[in-house]
């Protein structure tokens, strides 16, 4: 059996951001962030901080797009009757205007939950948000769609990442790039969004050990077979709070939202996406019973469709 390890390390530094990425995302949030926090617009804002995969450590190549979290007060606002909250679309437009009196020259739009700013190099999205009941690790951000304020919590998700990837020897942080790689490079009838793929995985190595990346990949390929009842390397004693079963698609925020992280995934693309990775199961089975190295990175290259 081929080991495989040196290889995967290779590919997965390979997907990870580069210093001069990071350096220019981390200069451009910054200013961003400066700005905001001037004038009568700053005076309403009490905090921001990062949120998404660049906070988390577990984004890949290039770094395209930044997630910036701004708490505000909501009494700076006019509140709906009845309601501690602004108006979602009110607070999300009053926060496209400032950002566009300070980028003149910059695209500025309205998205569902966040206002996004489209830099040469970077997209910002800027997400509006009130604390909840005064505990900083859980917020309400505003929902244009539902015209409503719904539950989240970036800072728990830092930590949560943070504390598998300590716990599993600093293993988990690289298994995620290389599945979020793995995933963007899927079909796009067939992939999930990435943040899904990243909860199945801490919800998976939360409870399962991680001793190489090679063991990471085959024991999440092969979990995702047995949601197809396609596993068969090993025996699952349980489904850690995940079912994409053909009846049940569900994978809870480990956050403790309650926030289902693939409550839109259809049937199609639930059948698809576990398709793929039981072929992906199927190719790293066949890199470490290859009858040379060579032939084991080719099998690793096309188990992560590189």
């Amino acid at each position: 059996m081929w080991d495989c390890e040196s290889e995967l390390r290779k590919f997965a530094g390979a997907i990870e951001p580069s210093a001069t990425q990071k350096s220019d995302a981390s200069r451009s949030h910054n200013y961003l962030r400066d700005l905001l926090d001037t004038g009568e617009f700053g005076n309403r804002i009490l905090d921001s901080y990062l949120s998404g995969s660049y906070a988390r450590g577990t984004a890949i190549a290039p770094i395209d797009d930044v997630d910036i979290i701004v708490v505000v007060d909501p009494e700076g606002w006019p509140r709906r009757f009845l309601n501690s909250h602004p108006e979602p679309d009110r607070i999300l437009q009053s926060f496209a205007r400032a950002i566009r009196y300070r980028y003149s020259q910059s695209s500025v739009r309205v998205q569902r939950r966040s206002v996004r700013l489209n830099l040469y190099h970077l997209n910002i999205d800027v997400v509006p948000a009130v604390e909840v009941d005064g505990d900083d690790h859980r917020i309400e951000i505003p929902d244009a769609e539902s015209d409503d304020w719904i539950r989240s919590a970036p800072k728990m998700h830092t930590q949560i990442a943070a504390d598998i990837n300590q716990a599993q020897g600093g293993r988990f942080k690289p298994l995620v790039k290389l599945l979020k790689s793995w995933n963007s490079a899927l079909p796009e009838t067939a992939n999930l969004k990435s943040f899904a793929v990243e909860t199945i995985a801490a919800r998976l190595f939360k409870n399962v050990g991680l001793p190489r990346l090679q063991d990471g990949l085959r024991f999440f390929f092969d979990f995702l077979a047995e949601q197809a009842n396609q596993g068969d390397l090993y025996e699952w004693p349980q489904n850690y709070g995940i079912q994409l079963n053909w009846w049940t698609h569900e994978v809870l925020d480990l956050a403790g939202t309650r926030s289902n992280v693939v409550a839109k995934l259809d049937s199609e693309r639930r059948r698809k996406f576990l398709g793929q990775a039981i072929r992906s199961r199927d190719a790293l089975i066949d890199a470490e019973k290859a009858r040379n190295p060579e032939y084991a990175v080719r099998h690793i290259r096309s188990a992560l469709r590189m």
